[in-house]
């Protein structure tokens, strides 16, 4: 199983202002926004934002960060990229099969996006 280090994460406020302020490709499902920003960095990063408006419960909240994450490590993107991942309310009623379908259509149409 691939790593997640500390590296691949966004951390900071600016890091994730930055993509919000100019996101260079934005792509969509009904349960996800993700917003993609290139950078000079090695290798890609990512930022989860899942709001208690959209997803009431802490352990839901939680298992959409976790398969966030591990579609992100099984799906390393080949230019480097600075990305935020936020749920949108239809994320909820997913299950995780579902959630892994929606992310992987959406990491493809990143791809097709950032190759274009």
């Amino acid at each position: 199983m691939p790593n997640f280090p500390k590296t691949a994460r966004l951390s900071r406020p600016e890091d994730y202002r930055r993509v919000f302020d100019a996101p260079a490709l934005k792509v969509s499902s009904a349960a996800f926004i993700v917003l993609a920003l290139h950078t000079k960095m090695n290798g890609s990063r990512i930022g989860v934002i899942i709001a208690k408006k959209h997803v009431k419960k802490a352990t839901r909240r939680n298992r959409l960060k976790r398969l966030v994450r591990e579609q992100f490590r099984n799906n390393r993107l080949t230019q480097n990229f600075d990305l935020v991942v936020l749920a949108r309310p239809a994320a909820d009623d997913m299950d995780n099969a579902e959630v892994m379908r929606d992310l992987t259509q959406l990491w493809a149409d990143l791809r097709r996006k950032a190759c274009a």
